[in-house]
């Protein structure tokens, strides 16, 4: 059996002008040649912490500054694994973290490596659905999208609190 590689995967996502949660997805060129968007991943580095890689991945492939980033909570570990022996896979195990960026996503660009080509900047819950292929990544924007829309009705709660007491 071929070892298993531990990687750092991000989904990441900005609100908006209008208040609601938009997702980056990476577009690349699959090992088919088809093109798919995907949530990015890479492996983790000797030693090194599990969240620092996800914040190094992110910075390495979208250009994005660390400090334009947070980690706002570990969403899953998914697993990928090479069962019919495929040239050029690999058996992985990827935890994805929900990172949320406080940039203009405009000026978001994508290094062509990796076989990616570009990124969709201002996708909604309903074209990340539609977009991505893997059934357990959408499992896991599902939960991302809840847990953003639940911190945004407690920030709303504080906000109505703090103004009935001033």
């Amino acid at each position: 059996m071929l070892p298993i590689i531990q990687s750092a995967g991000w989904i990441i996502y900005f609100i908006d002008s209008d208040g609601q949660p938009r997702y980056l997805l990476i577009k690349r060129h699959a090992l088919s040649g088809k093109i798919e968007r995907v949530a990015p991943k890479g492996k983790i580095q000797w030693s090194e912490e599990i969240t620092k890689a996800a914040l190094r991945e992110v910075s390495e492939e979208t250009g994005i500054p660390i400090n334009q980033i947070k980690i706002k909570q570990q969403l899953g570990t998914t697993q990928l694994r090479n069962t019919e022996h495929q040239k050029g896979q690999m058996n992985k195990d990827v935890t994805y973290f929900l990172m949320e960026y406080s940039g203009d996503p405009d000026v978001v660009k994508i290094e062509r490596a990796e076989w990616y080509i570009g990124i969709h900047k201002r996708c909604t819950l309903g074209e990340v659905l539609s977009l991505i292929y893997y059934q357990d990544i959408r499992e896991l924007i599902r939960k991302s999208y809840a847990f953003i829309k639940e911190n945004q009705k407690n920030l709303n709660i504080k906000k109505d609190f703090i103004q009935k007491l001033g």
